[in-house]
């Protein structure tokens, strides 16, 4: 019986061992307290290599949570899916993103999240389950792209420098070249008319020099004629209104001078239509007067009795009597 008893009791203390060890275990564990945790969703554009199942989530280098799990987005194969279970505690907010950094030398990643100065709270995307974290390539990965681009770049500066560096291309340069010789040689041999176009060149300077000095001083001139010009207008403008007054009597003196020019018009048409006609008539009567005047006068001079007895007879005609 006292054996029985003694196996019991060993028993019994190898269980309370146990569970003393799991407690002890769970307590640190989980830093001698249970957290609350909420989960994210994380959507990576690049290789996640390295990033497992119950990796660490660092919040500036402090754990903050876990990866819950790792797949590929059925809605989008272009995108790697990451759940992860962060203390609610750590300020996620709408400007919180996370980025994988790489755990020293061994390979392995953790998702590290930067930002959270924001006072707004992540929000949850419509159709998803929980809020998602912006995703920023890692530094690595960013750095693998610029080695990328970079050779892109080499490859095609390299056969740029191909095709610049063709026969072709070559005996151009080569014939630019002796080019350049031939004129270096004839620039050496025309020193001295290049220097005397330099200083035909320096003494034309000098002339436009002066020639804008003078300029200035015509310009000068020129504003003090148009001041002048401003004064002269200024003063023709007052005398608008005698000018106006002596267009207005121009314009009347116009008007009877075209009266009168019409009347003279009228009356040169009388005196060549009426009066002429008749002085010409009347000088034709004269002229005849005249002549029949001479003939009486002749006549009286050969015979004064006629002015007494009247004209002589004519003689009578054959088998008339006297």
């Amino acid at each position: 019986m006292e054996s029985k008893v003694n196996y019991t009791a060993v028993g019994l203390f190898v269980v309370l061992l146990g569970a003393l060890l799991g407690g002890l275990g769970w307590w640190l564990a989980t830093g001698g307290k249970q957290t609350a945790t909420r989960p994210y969703l994380i959507y990576a554009t690049d290789n996640v290599s390295g990033l497992k199942t119950d990796s660490n989530v660092l919040y500036r280098g402090v754990t903050v949570g876990k990866v819950a799990s790792i797949e590929i987005d059925p809605k989008n194969p272009a995108l790697i899916r990451i759940k992860v279970e962060i203390d609610s505690a750590v300020p996620v907010r709408s400007d919180t993103v996370a980025q994988l950094s790489p755990l020293g030398v061994t390979g392995l990643s953790a998702v590290n999240l930067i930002g959270g100065a924001s006072s707004t709270p992540l929000p949850t995307p419509p159709g998803e389950p929980d809020p998602v974290i912006p995703y920023k390539p890692s530094v690595f990965t960013q750095i693998e792209g610029g080695i990328n681009d970079a050779a892109i770049t080499l490859a095609r500066i390299s056969q740029r420098v191909d095709a610049l560096l063709s026969p072709a291309n070559v005996q151009s340069i080569s014939d630019t070249l002796r080019n350049l010789q031939t004129l270096s040689a004839a620039l050496a041999a025309n020193q001295n008319n290049i220097n005397q176009m330099f200083a035909n060149a320096r003494q034309t300077s000098a002339n436009l020099t002066q020639m804008s000095a003078q300029g200035s001083a015509l310009m000068l001139q020129s504003q003090a004629l148009v001041k002048r010009l401003d004064g002269v207008s200024a003063q023709l403008g007052g005398l608008m209104p005698q000018i106006g007054a002596a267009a207005n009597s121009v314009a009347q003196a116009g008007d009877t001078t075209t009266a009168f020019t019409q009347a003279g018009v009228q009356a040169m048409t009388q005196l060549q239509t009426r009066t002429l006609p008749e002085v010409d008539a009347l000088a034709r009567n004269l002229q005849q007067l005249s002549s029949q005047l001479g003939a009486l006068t002749e006549n009286l001079k050969a015979n004064p009795s006629q002015l007494l007895y009247g004209p002589a007879l004519p003689p009578p005609g054959p088998g008339e009597k006297p």
